[in-house]
């Protein structure tokens, strides 16, 4: 397996968030360092496919960010995310289960 990322950047009106950012990674451990605002969350959301970029490629694989395929692979756990207090755990993976577009069979063997 294979994560290749090309040249990737995000440009808003008046920041560029990444700048031409290329690596390839293998299966391992990875981590992300920098100063807050170094674009980090922006990179893993590209990757991601939350954020598109203004430039470059993402594959894993050889397969582009919006492919089923690709989103099949991903896990992805950002550091605040929204959940329903309400929810129980298991109830939680359920309803990501559905998001991710798990049968409700199969999103309740796999929780």
């Amino acid at each position: 397996m294979e994560l290749v990322v090309r040249t990737l950047s995000k440009q808003y009106p008046h920041k560029l968030a990444v700048d031409r950012v290329s690596l390839t990674l293998t299966p391992g451990i990875y981590g992300l360092l920098g100063a807050n605002g170094a674009g980090k969350t922006t990179l893993m959301r590209m990757l991601c496919g939350i954020l598109h970029p203004t430039g470059g490629e993402i594959s894993l694989d050889g397969l582009g960010v919006a492919q089923e395929e690709y989103r099949a692979c991903l896990g992805y756990l950002p550091q605040d995310f929204g959940y329903y207090p309400g929810f129980t755990g298991e109830e939680f993976l359920w309803y990501m289960g559905a998001l991710k577009g798990l049968p409700k069979a199969q999103a309740r063997r796999r929780a």
